[in-house]
Order: structure tokens, then C-alpha cells, then sequence
């Protein structure tokens, strides 16, 4: 490679370099969906289900969503909402849980709720359980919910 390529080739690299740089702390900038107020259902006695409540905080512009959720201590976990069919409350899967810009998604009793089913041990009243939310732009927020007994819920 003669020189003149040499420095060319230099040149374009450290051009890409800074404009990636330029780039970055933007990026860095971008406002964070938080959690709070977590706490999870004490279960009955030999169930192997519960759910899971939080209010989830989007300070930013853009409107996300929750689309997926896991957990180490159930088997399956599922977005759900509390609906009325034919007088009777029924609970359904839901494919996303919307967090408006600037707003709120209140999961809560009788509303929009993440579910743990096939529960790996049986949580009481006092343990933790970590639940990880996957947002529609791929970032996660860790959920550590208090679990709480029926009497005891807010």
C-alpha cells in the first residue's frame, strides 16, 4: 500500500471513529423506564401459581411497552389482564402492556398483571421473587417484589 493510500485509509478511520463518538452520548442520554411499588400474591397453600403487581414509569418521549417477562422462580411468566366476559371477571394473556410517554402502567388486582405459573418453590409471606421485564426497544428492567399475604396487600 503506498503511503498516500496509507493516510487515506487512516484518515477515513479516525473520520468514522469521531462520528461514531459523536453518536454515543446521545445514546447515553436517553431516559430510563423504571419500576416501583413491586410486590407479589402469597400463593394458597399448594398452588403453583401467583402474580406479580408493579407501576412501571416512563419519563421519556417515546411510548414503550412491556412484551415479554421470565423469572428463575416459575416455569412459564405471562402478561395478563383481568376482563369482563358475560358478567364474570376472566383472566387473559396479553401479547404487550403499553407505558405511555411522560406516563404510567399500573399493574394491579382485578387489572393488567404479569403471572409466575409452574412456581419452582413455594414463596411466603416476606421472600422475594426477581422478575425481569423485556420492553419493546429490548431494554430490561429487574423487578425485586416483596412477596405479601392475602390480608396484607394494599
Amino acid at each position: 500500500m503506498t503511503r498516500a493510500l496509507r493516510l487515506l485509509h487512516q484518515t477515513t478511520l479516525t473520520a468514522a471513529f469521531l462520528a461514531m463518538s459523536a453518536i454515543t452520548p446521545l445514546a447515553a442520554q436517553s431516559t430510563t423506564v423504571t419500576s416501583h411499588d413491586a410486590w407479589v400474591r402469597e400463593p394458597a397453600p399448594n398452588r403453583k401459581q401467583t402474580a406479580l403487581f408493579v407501576v412501571i414509569e416512563n419519563p421519556g418521549t417515546a411510548a414503550r411497552s412491556i412484551v415479554k417477562a421470565s423469572s428463575d422462580a416459575a416455569e412459564t411468566v405471562e402478561l395478563h389482564e383481568m376482563i369482563r366476559d358475560a358478567g364474570m371477571m376472566r383472566m387473559s394473556p396479553v401479547k404487550a402492556i403499553a407505558v405511555p410517554a411522560g406516563g404510567k402502567a399500573e399493574l394491579k388486582p382485578g387489572g393488567l398483571h404479569i403471572m409466575l405459573f409452574g412456581l419452582k418453590k413455594q414463596p411466603v409471606d416476606g421472600d422475594t421473587i426477581r422478575v425481569q421485564l423485556t420492553l419493546d426497544d429490548g431494554a430490561t428492567i429487574r423487578v425485586v417484589a416483596p412477596v405479601r399475604k392475602v390480608g396484607s396487600m394494599p
